[in-house]
């Protein structure tokens, strides 16, 4: 059985991984075409179906090309710079995406969507929307808590169950909000220096983003 390598995205979407047998069968339907953008690993970032597929998997029609791109060697992919939030392909909005959310719901739904996503770059309202909607939840929450367990009980079961829940998309939030002013998301690890460290993470998801692409995605 042959591994799944290959990712491809359909209007805006990143689906994958898929075999060889798949991406015939995809190809063959016009599923993918010689536009479509693919990748896998290996590759630096996502390119058209018709330039990186093998000559095995082009299907008649296509336009001819040139050469075959020669496989890069081990040593050509990238070393990871930063905290992935999993192996495989990097996410197809990474590299298109060039608006960011500034409306409430909109900042709250992406940071779930990305729920644990720590490549690419958060703008202010994004991380600052999702923290307020939180407080809020977590108000809430402690209501429920008061009303079934009593107000003056140190209980607060389903207000730490949400915490615990949105754990990950807040570190995800943040490490994209530390790539938009071009820092690393491992310096989220400076909340561990108490008070200062928090004072110091502050500043830094106030701070205006860069202006520019940086390397961590597209302004």
């Amino acid at each position: 059985m042959t591994e799944k390598i290959w990712f491809y995205a359909i209007n805006g979407e990143q689906k994958g991984p898929i075999d060889g047998a798949e991406l015939d069968l995809l190809t063959g339907v016009s599923t993918i075409g010689p536009d479509t953008l693919v990748w896998r690993d290996g590759m630096t970032d996502w390119q058209p179906a018709s330039e990186v597929l093998p000559d095995i998997h082009i299907p008649e029609g296509w336009p001819k090309r040139a050469a075959p791109p020669p496989p890069p060697p081990p040593s050509a992919a990238p070393a990871p710079t930063d905290m992935p939030a999993s192996e495989g392909a990097p996410s197809y909005e990474e590299w298109t995406a060039t608006d960011h959310p500034t409306e409430f719901m909109d900042c709250v739904k992406t940071c779930f969507n990305k729920y644990a996503h720590f490549r690419g770059r958060a703008r202010r309202p994004e991380l600052w929307y999702f923290v307020l909607f939180n407080f809020l939840v977590s108000i809430g929450l402690n209501i429920v808590d008061g009303m079934i367990f009593g107000f003056g009980s140190d209980v607060s079961l389903f207000g730490g169950l949400y915490s615990l829940a949105v754990l990950v998309p807040s570190l995800a939030v943040g490490a994209r909000r530390l790539h938009d002013i071009g820092r690393s998301g491992w310096w989220l690890l400076v909340a561990l220096i108490p008070l200062i460290g928090w004072i110091i993470l502050i500043i830094w998801y106030a701070s205006r983003g860069d202006d520019r692409d940086n390397e961590y995605g597209p302004a």
